[in-house]
C-alpha cells in the first residue's frame, strides 16, 4: 500500500515540478521576444471589460495600471451594454476611451464614440444602422468564434473587423489540444505578459473572411483581447496590441478618441503581439512603383498580400514589390524568437490598402 501510495504521489507531482520548471524557464526567457528599434504608431489595448460588465472580475483601475505597465498609450473599455466612462479621459497616464460591447441579434458588436446605447429593440438586423445614428463606430467583436460568431451575411454597416481575438484564439486552442495551451498555464504562472501571446496563432480563417470583406470596401483590421479580469488583466496585455500614426497625441483627450475613431473609419490600423517585440516601426504604403512593408527589427519574414493572395515574401527589414491595382496588406512573422515561442511566429497584420488602376 505505501508503494502504491509513494506511485500515487509521484504521478501527481511530475506535472506540478514540470509545471514548475516550465514557468522558470518562460519567466528567464527574454521579454519581449526580439529587440525592435521603436517607431512613432501610437499602441493600445483594445475591447477590456471591468466591474460595470456582468462578467468582468476587475476594475478600471486595475486594467489602467496593467495597460500602463504594459506600455499601452490607450484602453478602449468595451462593457458589456453600459458605456464607460461618459467621456475620453486620462487615468494614470492612459487614456481611457469608452466604448460598448452590446449583445444583438446577430452576435456581439463594439460601438466606440456612441454615447448612447441602442434599447433592446433596435439591436436586430438594425443595430448597426443604430449605432451609427447614435454617432459610433461598429466593430464586429469576435465575428470569427466558436461559441459566439456574428451571424449576419450583410457586409455593410460596420467600420472594424475585429480579426485577431485572444478569446477566439483560446477557444480554438481548446478545441484542438497543443502544447501551446501548457505553456501559456506555465506563462501564467511564471511570465503573465506572455500568457495570451502563447495562446495567439495566426487566424487563417479570419484573415480569409477579412480578405473577401475588403475586396468588396475598406474595413479597418481590429484586434481585441476581451479581457475581464480572470485571469488578470496582464495574463491579456500582451497578446494584442492595436496601432495607428497619430502625428499629434497626448493634448488633449476627447481629440486623441476622435483621432482613434479616424484611424478606425479610415482603415489605418496595424495589429501586434506586444510579447514578441514593440511593432511601433512597422510602416505598409506606396513609395514610388512599389508597395513596401517594413519595420526595424531583425529577423523577421515580411509576407505582401493581393487580393487575398501571397505576392512576396522575404527578409526584413523591408519588403518592396511593384505596386498595381487591388488590395494589399502585409503580414511580419519572427523567425526565430526563442523558448517559449515558435518559430515564424505571427507578430504584425496591417489593414488592407486599396490600389486603383493607374489613371483611376
Amino acid at each position: 500500500m505505501k508503494r502504491l501510495f509513494k506511485v500515487i504521489g509521484a504521478l501527481i507531482a511530475a506535472p506540478i515540478v514540470l509545471l514548475a520548471v516550465l514557468a522558470i524557464a518562460i519567466a528567464l526567457a527574454p521579454d519581449p521576444a526580439i529587440e525592435a528599434a521603436p517607431g512613432d504608431a501610437i499602441g493600445g489595448i483594445f475591447h477590456v471589460h471591468a466591474e460595470a460588465s456582468h462578467d468582468g472580475y476587475g476594475t478600471l483601475l486595475e486594467a489602467v495600471a496593467a495597460a500602463r505597465e504594459a506600455g499601452a498609450d490607450f484602453l478602449v473599455l468595451t462593457e458589456h451594454n453600459v458605456v464607460r466612462p461618459s467621456a475620453p479621459e486620462v487615468v494614470d497616464g492612459v487614456l481611457v476611451v469608452p466604448g460598448v460591447e452590446i449583445s444583438a441579434e446577430a452576435g456581439h458588436v463594439i460601438a466606440v464614440g456612441a454615447f448612447e446605447v441602442p434599447p433592446k429593440a433596435e439591436r436586430g438586423p438594425a443595430v448597426l444602422e443604430a449605432i451609427a445614428a447614435r454617432g459610433g463606430e461598429a466593430i464586429l467583436a469576435h465575428p470569427v468564434n466558436l461559441r459566439r460568431p456574428w451571424s449576419d451575411p450583410s457586409t455593410d454597416g460596420f467600420a472594424g473587423f475585429e480579426v485577431l481575438s485572444l478569446d477566439s484564439a483560446f477557444r480554438e486552442a481548446k478545441a484542438r489540444p497543443s502544447p501551446r495551451v501548457a505553456l501559456a498555464l506555465a506563462a501564467l504562472v511564471g511570465a503573465p505578459g506572455k500568457t495570451g501571446a502563447l495562446i495567439m496563432d495566426r487566424p487563417a480563417g479570419a484573415l480569409e473572411r477579412y480578405d473577401e470583406l475588403t475586396r468588396l470596401r475598406d474595413v479597418a483590421l481590429v484586434c481585441g483581447v476581451d479581457a475581464h479580469g480572470l485571469p488578470p488583466y496582464p495574463a491579456s496585455f500582451g497578446s494584442l496590441r492595436l496601432h495607428f500614426d497619430a502625428p499629434a497625441w497626448g493634448a488633449d483627450p476627447r481629440a486623441d478618441a476622435a483621432t482613434l475613431r479616424r484611424a478606425i473609419r479610415e482603415a489605418r490600423t496595424f495589429c501586434s503581439v506586444p510579447a514578441l517585440g514593440d511593432a511601433s516601426s512597422f510602416g505598409f504604403g506606396v513609395d514610388g512603383p512599389d508597395v513596401v512593408a517594413q519595420v526595424a527589427a531583425a529577423g523577421t519574414t515580411l509576407v505582401l498580400f493581393r487580393d487575398g493572395v501571397e505576392v512576396a515574401r522575404g527578409a526584413g527589414p523591408a519588403l518592396r514589390y511593384p505596386t498595381g491595382p487591388g488590395v494589399w496588406r502585409a503580414e511580419v512573422l519572427i523567425d526565430e524568437p526563442g523558448f517559449p515561442f515558435a518559430d515564424g511566429a505571427f507578430w504584425i497584420a496591417s489593414s488592407a490598402m486599396r490600389l486603383p488602376a493607374s489613371g483611376n
